[in-house]
Order: C-alpha cells, then structure tokens, then sequence
C-alpha cells in the first residue's frame, strides 16, 4: 500500500480546535453545567490539624429552610475507604481529623448561600491531639501518629506499593530503594567525596479552575460531571467505594481548566456522590481556590545527597536520601517517591549508586502528583550539587558535566530503555545559547546551566482509540485523553487528518464519556502525544486501509495502487473519488460508517527496576543569566533558554507553549511560591498571600528551542514534552546566584530574604 499523500497537517501551527470556544467564553466547564432539581454542596472542614472527632450534632443546619440533606460520618459508615496508592482516606472524617481542611460533613441545598449558613449551624466537638507539621517531627521517636493503623497496601497504573513492615508503628508509608555496584567500594575508590542536603518547599497546583464535580445517583447508577484528568480511573476508585460494577459508574468530562496532575485519582469526587445519593437528585460541589489548596499539593521534600568522584573528575558513587512528605493521606505519595528515588541518578554515568527514599505522613494537606513530580525535588538537588563538585574541584561547570554524561544508547539502569537523544548537543547548545564562555563585566551577574532527564509515560500503560469516518467523509475521534488546556484535542487531531488526508476541521472529538470513549488510564507524565497519539495513529490507519479496498472497486484499481489526499481517493492515473462518493457505493446507500481502532499496550519486565521500561525518556537543558541586587537579595532573571528533546514536534506553536509555561511554573517554585503552616495552620491559602508569577516576573530575554531529532517513539518521531521544561530552571538559577554573589542556596525557594540573609551572612 502506498503511502498517503496527506496535506501537510503535522509539524504545522494549525488554529486550536478549541481556542475560539474558550477566548469567546463560550466553553463548558463542569462548574457552568446546571441540572434539573440540582442542588448545591458545601464542606465542613477541620479546623485541627489533629484530633479525635468526639461529637457531630446536625440538627440546626437540617431544619434551615432551603436544606436538603447534610452527610455525616453516620452515613458512610458503609463505605470504603479510598485514595490512589493506598485506601487511607475515608469520604468525610470518621474517628479523628487529620489536618486542618479535612471534610468533616457536607451540606446539600438549593444554593451556595445557604448551604454556607447551614455549615455554620452544624456543631463538631473535637478532642485535640499532638501534631506533626513537619518531616523532622514526623520522623522523632515516639512522635504522634498521623495513622494508628498500618495504610492498606494497593495498585496504582500497574505497579503494587506496600507498606514497609519495618517501619509499622512510624509515620513512614512507604520506601524505595534502589542499588546496583558496591556503594562502599565505590567511595573506597574515590578521590573526593561531597555531602550536602537540599529541601524542596510546599507548593500548590493553582489550576485556574478549581476542583469541582456533579454527582447524580438515579437508582443503582452514579453519573458524574467531573473536572479531572483521569475519568477510567476516577471510575474504578468509586465502583470500589460504593461496590458496585463499572456499568453503574459513569464520568463524563467537560472543558478542564488545568490539572497539573492536581486532577489525578480521586479527591472529593465520593463525597460528592454520596451527598448526590442521601439528597436523591443532582448536587454540585464546587471549591474556592482556598479549598483547592486544601484539598491535594505538592510534595516538600528533604534530600540529601553524598557523591564519591575521581581525582580525574568522573562520577565514581552515589548515595542517596529522600524523605516525601506526603501530608495526611498518603494519595500518589508511595508513587512519587518511588520515581524521586529512581529519577535521583541523573543523566550521568554513576557505577555505584544507592538510593533509600520515603513517604512520610504529617498532619498537613494531602500531597499528590503534580507536573513533573518526584523529578523536581531531585533535580534541584543533584544538578545543584553537580556545581559544587565542580567549584570545589576547580573544574568548569560545563566541562564536568560533559565528561560525566550518558551517551545516546547507553542504559540508564539495567532492563530500562537506552538513553534515546543525544544529552552533550543539548547541553552544548545550551552553554551557546548564554554565552558561557563569556563573562559578563557588570557586577552580580552570574550565569547557571542545568541538564536533566526523567522517565517519561508513566510507569505501564493499557490505552485504545477509535476514528469514526461517517458517510459524508466526516471524521470523529474518540480518545481518553482530557483536554487540561496543553492542546491534546488539537494535536491528535492533527495526526488522524494526516494519515486520512483531510483539512484539520473534518476532524471533531467527541465527549468523553466513559460509557463510549475507549479507555485510557490516565492524562499524566507526557504521555498522550505517545501513548494515545499511537492509538489514534494506529485507528486512522485502519480507517485508511477500510476506506482503500472500499475504492479499488469504482476506481478499478489495486489497494496498493491508491492514496489519499485532499479527501478523495486516487488511482495512479490520477483518477479520483470523494470519501462520500466511496461510502455511498459501498454501503449501497448514505448510510454506514467506517471504524478505525488502535490500541497500546506497555511491556512489562522483570529486569526493569520499575516493573516496565520507559516509553521514552523525557529530557531538557536550561541556560539562565541572573542578576542579584546584594541590597535587597532580589533576582533578576536577565536571560532564560530552555531546550526541549520533543522529537517531531506535532503543533510546534504549541510545544513552544508548554515549555514556557513549564518554564513559568519552575520560575513560580524557584523564586515565589511556598506554602507556609504555623502550629498545623495554614497562613496562606490564597492568591493574595500566595504569589504565583505574573508578567512582571518573565525573564527579561526567553527563548524556547525544540529539539527535533525524530528520535521518539510516537507519532512520526514524536516525544512526550511539557513536564521537562520545568526540571532545570531552579538549579540553573540557584547555579547562577552562586556565580553571581558566591552564596550557595540549598533551600527553595529563593525569596529575597532568603538571598539576602545569605549575604549578610557571608
């Protein structure tokens, strides 16, 4: 079969098939969905941050006019527990809170104003207990517990996680370790040795919308509109809570407006439900942005790194310790450990490597998946650590880093995928694009680079797709993959009219809903242009190869004489029929479809140290140049280069899109943003107290330059990108603070005080 004449679709900036619904307003999100007989919920939260729930008393707020039905632990007794990793938490507190912001009852009423007056009525009596805000009070001796019971070990994307039995009786949930070589030999063999410990602060998704759901029970049948980034999976976690079958669970999902990961598993979804089923019509429950940030966050971490080189400069050992805090329910905490310890290597060549890491509970919101999770923490660590090393040996940056990184084909670890992009080029143009070399002649200017790798798709992947082709040649696409804002709906897309030969605007992408998308596990670790851009690729492949033996008849041609193009059909004498003309003589009349499906399905492996290899390996340079005001601590980011291995890229305008906003994110945690708790309270859980970047903290000069080497594994050599962007910019800018004052940061983030203090200390 020949190979399609499409029109140039892919590697082309084509109009958003969404963009003109969302700049005019006109997109639908779960929170714009209004229902017949539809109330309105709200949350009683805790006010402790640890506690027994002694008494709850209802009876005021049930007699409010305009009540409907408030849900007390008294209700879900029946219900089992849930989270993502392990089932910990419970659909609102039963025995005790467990951090300021716990659900501790809800109300359904006819609207949002009496449903808050109701909340007020409602009387809790808690029986204080000792807390544990921190990792460090979390890991004492005899420190409080967060859980008395041992968390029930469970499955998350194909990966088992247990508790560790060695630490029952702890506030430690879970442990990773990883080792290949003889640790000890190793720093036997080396002619230095660095030690040095980095911590990473709390840090809050802040999707620009907040979380929110619609639950409606009718009979035995549960259908939700949900905002959310994995709906087969939100699927799963509620016909488990409420034990029923699949069938009687359904998510639809509307417009999401941004995830970050913050969006994953299952957060207040079944107590949405729950309230749906005790007030017996629709409810919708909606958070404010402070509910948001009480209700999932990013992990803080505590890292602290011992690294073994040769006096000739070459990586010889590494010793790793990771502590995650995963706050008071565990969520994807076991899993973003875990890839924290394995992604703690980096992209270099390490004989002897150990690596212990650990989840830790604390009293404190729930930490789950957030863009790049896991990778952040440690990045930050080990490529500022790669700095030191080198300022200490008195080597070039640059140069120490290029002796020591994996070459292109070399394994990462045994039984994983080979590094798959050439790490010098990138670095390399990196170093050009900042003018390393140079030195800057103004004062407390200094220049940093960072270069960094993560797995990337996800642990194990299961995903399929379907391509309709309707009787008038129309195309419709059925994916799992949640439109969050990064493209998704454009991109793949973009890849059915190319191999279908059609203008982007035949393509339309159905609702997702779970009854008739096909599956997909997941929206996460810039996996969909990989995972699901091969499952559409593969579907509109055999849309192609229906719609070509369909043709051979009228056009009195051989199937491998015919190609697509332009939405007809060609024989090699340059006769032609439309799509529409094919079908109508097919099918006898203006009626059939064609269905395309295409599917992916992971390997799994023995030898690999996370039970599957890598789909691909997402990797990104950074180059910065900082300037610090010595008086006031501030950092000026005159310069910001960042380089993304994208392989093809699909929508390049889009690529360029999520590596500055990736970019923008890292700039936010380096510079800005942290969470901060005052005896278990939470000072700032808004966007007044809590700064997120804005325009004004945009590098002076910011270039974005994508690497195409159609080195990936998706569609026409793409990538997964997004994620990377974020991994080099807080190293890269910590590096150049160093150059440019001479004080090492080890804390994020790096606020003006902080920097200032550092000063003033030296």
């Amino acid at each position: 079969m020949r190979r399609s004449q499409a029109l140039k679709i892919v590697g082309s900036a084509q109009p958003r098939l969404d963009g003109k619904e969302k700049v005019t307003g006109k997109a639908t999100y779960t929170s714009d969905i209004e229902l017949p007989g539809m109330a309105y919920g709200k949350i009683l939260r805790s006010s402790f941050p640890h506690a027994r729930l002694v008494r709850i008393d209802t009876h005021k707020a049930e007699r409010l006019p305009g009540v409907i039905t408030v849900l007390t632990r008294e209700d879900v007794n029946g219900f089992k527990l849930f989270g993502a990793a392990y089932k910990d938490q419970p659909v609102v507190a039963i025995d005790k809170v467990r951090y300021v912001g716990d659900p501790v009852a809800a109300v359904a009423a006819v609207d949002e104003a009496t449903a808050n007056e109701a909340l007020t009525l409602i009387e809790a009596e808690y029986e204080e207990l000792p807390a544990v805000t921190t990792i460090e009070e979390a890991l004492k001796p005899n420190a409080p517990l967060v859980h008395e019971a041992a968390s029930t070990s469970g499955e998350l994307h194909g990966y088992h996680y247990e508790p560790p039995k060695e630490f029952k009786g702890t506030n430690i949930c879970y442990r990773f370790s990883y080792a290949k070589g003889d640790i000890v030999e190793g720093f036997k063999k080396a002619g230095h040795i660095f030690e040095d410990t980095f911590t990473f602060g709390r840090v809050q998704h802040y999707s620009m919308e907040p979380h929110a759901t619609i639950a409606q029970v009718e009979g035995d049948r549960l259908t939700l509109w949900a905002s959310t980034q994995d709906p087969f999976t939100l699927r799963e976690h509620l016909a488990e809570i409420f034990d029923v079958p699949l069938n009687k669970v359904r998510i639809i999902v509307p417009y999401v407006g941004g995830g970050y990961g913050g969006k994953l598993s299952v957060k207040t979804e079944p107590l949405v439900a729950a309230l749906s089923w005790k007030a017996r019509r629709p409810v919708k429950v909606t958070h404010s942005v402070e509910e948001s940030f009480k209700t999932v966050t990013r992990h803080p971490a505590r890292f602290r790194l011992k690294t073994g080189v040769g006096r000739d400069g070459r990586l010889i050992a590494r010793e790793c310790e990771i502590y995650m805090e995963t706050g008071a329910y565990a969520d994807a905490g076991p899993r973003v450990t875990q890839k924290a310890g394995y992604r703690a290597l980096g992209p270099y060549r390490i004989p002897h490597v150990r690596t212990d890491a650990y989840t830790v509970y604390t009293n404190t919101v729930p930490a789950g998946a957030f863009r790049g999770f896991g990778t952040l923490q440690v990045t930050w660590a080990y490529e500022s650590q790669m700095d030191i090393i080198a300022e200490r040996m008195g080597i070039d940056a640059l140069d120490f880093r290029l002796k020591n990184l994996l070459k292109k084909g070399e394994e990462y670890t045994p039984g994983d995928t080979p590094v798959d992009c050439d790490l010098k080029e990138g670095l390399l143009r990196a170093a050009k694009a900042i003018g390393w070399k140079r030195k800057s002649n103004k004062p407390n200017r200094g220049k940093g680079l960072s270069c960094c790798m993560k797995d990337g798709g996800g642990t194990y992947k299961i995903a399929s797709a379907v391509v309709k082709m309707t009787p008038d040649g129309s195309i419709f696409l059925l994916t799992g993959t949640v439109e969050i804002g990064q493209g998704a709906r454009t991109a793949l897309s973009q890849v059915v009219a190319e191999e279908l030969g059609v203008r982007l605007d035949r393509v339309t992408v159905s609702q997702l809903d779970t009854d008739a998308t096909p599956y997909d596990p997941a929206t996460n670790a810039s996996s969909s242009m990989v995972v699901m851009g091969l499952c559409v690729q593969r579907a509109a492949q055999d849309v192609k190869r229906q719609l070509l033996r369909a043709a051979a008849k009228p056009l009195k041609d051989r199937v491998d004489r015919l190609s697509l193009r332009n939405g007809r059909v060609y024989n090699r004498k340059g006769q032609s029929v439309s799509y529409e003309e094919v079908m109508t003589k097919y099918f006898g009349a203006k009626a059939g479809e064609i269905i395309g499906r295409g599917s992916y399905q992971d390997k799994k492996s023995p030898k690999a140290v996370l039970g599957s290899p890598t789909t691909f390996w997402e990797i990104s340079w950074g180059g910065v140049e900082v300037e610090v005001d010595p008086d006031t601590g501030e950092i000026k980011i005159l310069k910001y280069v960042s380089l993304a291995d994208v392989g093809k890229a699909i929508h390049p305008v889009q690529c360029k899109g999520q590596d500055e906003g990736a970019v923008m994110f890292a700039i936010g945690h380096t510079l800005l943003e942290e969470m901060v708790y005052k005896d278990g309270q939470l000072l700032n859980p808004n966007l007044i107290d809590y700064r997120v970047p804005s325009f004004k903290d945009l590098p002076q000069k910011f270039e974005t330059i994508l690497f195409e080497n159609h080195n990936g594994p998706g569609p026409y050599g793409s990538k997964g990108m997004g994620e990377g962007g974020l991994l080099p910019v807080a190293s890269a800018i910590g590096n150049a603070v160093y150059n440019a004052v001479g004080v090492r940061m080890y804390d994020l983030p790096l606020t003006p005080e902080k920097v200032w203090r550092a000063l003033e200390k030296r």
